[in-house]
């Protein structure tokens, strides 16, 4: 592990902020697979760097929401616990989901003859113990993946990351007005008992996953990034170096370059673990492992049983400096078998969905011909809506 490089929170932190919500179940962790619409310039730029921009909230399509979620959370500390909601400093940059992969209202709002990306939440390496997780590493960035991401500063200081473990949570959906709202109310009354401090930061985290439910349709999912928790208050001019300004028809727009994946234990983590289920494989598991001897490559082969989340034609790739020659192993030994062969640290997109269009046959063989360049994305699905275009 490089000694120059370091996050301005470490992992175990993150995780630990991050289970304060999911231990005590406010909200809802995805269960199947969640979609991101977005413009087909939006993403190629999104494949080509594996990245995406978080919007901060105070700019989103619906810039009320903000407020009603504090006053939603105000009003119910104050039924529940008799508290007062404190002052609150948060940056609460979000990446949206939603759990529909081809809906109407999703393509005129958001992708307009643009694309729909299958993101898997599911099989996250960062749980505790044996098992998988929602959780997933990511890293904020401001530079653009040409630009490399283990650079010097321009005061000659070495780069510090800011880090994120957490997962996506589903929104609570509420009526605009200012009064109580039982379903806020209830997870104000979990926390209640917890100390002041934790009480107040605890409802502070849920603020951002507050949505007006004109928009329940879109059942929607929240990836939450907090640039005052990822800085700890230590990096203030790091901080605002992160953000990435957007002209949206002349308002300036702040966001967040979000990478997927721990960048320096992608570069510099020797152990590869190898995760699957199905008997099938073993027989090009033990070639795998002999191969990796031969080519001096620490990895680790774990066998899971289907509760884990793996079905039998997958197998996942921990994230580490050799996991691209691991994975065209394994393409090469299991290229008769139907396998998808997952890697961690990269954009967990399942499928890709071209919207209703004129070209969208032509798109899909653009897209198909591109991910076949990218040893991580060869096995994802590309698929065209069910939704006739309307002419």
């Amino acid at each position: 592990m490089a000694k120059d490089v370091r996050w301005t929170s470490s992992e175990t932190e993150q995780k630990q902020r991050n289970y304060k919500i999911a231990d005590m179940e406010l909200l809802s962790i995805p269960k199947k697979p969640l979609y991101h619409y977005t413009s087909r310039d939006v993403f190629w730029k999104i494949m080509d760097g594996e990245s995406m921009l978080a919007r901060h909230i105070m700019f989103s399509n619906d810039y009320h929401e903000n407020e009603i979620g504090k006053n939603k959370i105000a009003d119910a500390m104050q039924k529940v616990a008799n508290l007062s909601l404190t002052e609150t400093n948060a940056l609460p940059f979000m990446i949206c989901f939603c759990e529909d992969g081809d809906l109407l209202s999703q393509w005129r709002g958001y992708a307009n003859e643009g694309i729909a990306l299958e993101f898997d939440f599911t099989k996250g390496l960062y749980g505790s113990g044996d098992s998988f997780t929602t959780d997933y590493c990511y890293t904020v960035t401001n530079k653009e993946p040409e630009g490399g991401y283990l650079s010097k500063l321009k005061d000659g200081k070495t780069e510090i990351f800011m880090g994120a473990v957490i997962s996506p949570y589903a929104v609570v959906y509420t009526d605009k007005d200012e009064s109580s709202d039982e379903s806020v109310v209830s997870m104000i009354d979990t926390i209640k008992k917890g100390s002041l401090d934790s009480i107040q930061q605890t409802a502070i985290s849920m603020i951002p996953y507050i949505k007006n439910n004109k928009f329940s349709e879109e059942a929607e999912y929240r990836l939450i990034f907090d640039m005052n928790q990822l800085a700890a208050g230590e990096y203030q001019r790091l901080l605002s170096e992160k953000y990435v300004y957007l002209d949206v028809a002349g308002v300036r727009k702040p966001n967040i370059r979000v990478k997927f994946g721990n960048q320096y234990k992608a570069q510099y983590e020797e152990n590869i673990t190898v995760y699957y289920v199905d008997d099938e494989f073993d027989d090009a598991i033990k070639n795998l492992k002999k191969r990796c001897k031969a080519e001096k490559i620490k990895i680790e082969l774990i066998k899971k049983k289907r509760k884990f989340k793996l079905n039998s034609k997958e197998i996942l790739i921990s994230e580490g400096k050799n996991q691209e020659r691991v994975s065209i192993f394994l393409h090469q030994m299991l290229s008769d078998k139907n396998v998808k062969i997952w890697c961690d640290g990269h954009l967990p997109i399942r499928r890709i969905i071209v919207g209703p269009s004129k070209d969208a046959e032509l798109m899909k063989k653009s897209i198909e011909e591109y991910i076949k360049t990218k040893y991580w994305a060869r096995d994802i699905e590309v698929d065209i809506s069910g939704i006739p275009l309307r002419t």
